[in-house]
């Protein structure tokens, strides 16, 4: 479960940075004065060689982005790391280990992230020419939020 970890430091005034973590993720967020998201980052698999990072800025939209090394030559902590973009998230195991991870997030912040992962796996629909097939990772996709047993609250 998250639990927010007190104490980090703002580096810019009129906006709050929130650090949350467990053993699986790390979530930070950036708020407004008026307590609004302005942008999130959450890695998952951390401390991993598979640890990845999904990210959503306000009017810019989002990044799934993977760690690597830029220098090779210094392994473990001491070596430099940038975050490159990355392929496919893996939206239903992520879903369903985040939905379990929330609950110890406040229950606004829990949930817009919840909804932008969403989002990112699922965007707006475009429009098909007719007779289209469906893709079959979509029709999967479906089903298995039509069996959610949550659902709307």
């Amino acid at each position: 479960m998250l639990r927010e970890i007190r104490g980090i430091e703002q580096r810019h005034p009129g906006r709050t940075r929130r650090w949350f973590q467990d053993e699986y993720f790390d979530l930070f967020v950036w708020e407004d004065r008026a307590g609004a998201i302005e942008r999130f980052q959450l890695a998952y698999a951390r401390d991993t060689r598979r640890e990845r990072v999904l990210e959503w800025r306000r009017r810019r939209g989002f990044q799934h982005l993977k760690l690597e090394a830029l220098d090779e030559s210094k392994p473990g902590r001491d070596a430099a790391w940038a975050l490159k973009l990355d392929g496919v998230l893996p939206y239903a195991p992520l879903m369903e280990r985040f939905a379990a991870a929330a609950r110890g997030l406040p229950r606004r912040i829990g949930r817009f992230v919840e909804e932008r992962i969403t989002e990112h796996a699922r965007p707006a629909r475009k429009l098909r020419r007719r007779g289209a097939r469906v893709p079959p990772w979509l029709e999967r996709l479906r089903r298995r939020q039509a069996q959610d047993p949550r659902g709307e609250e």
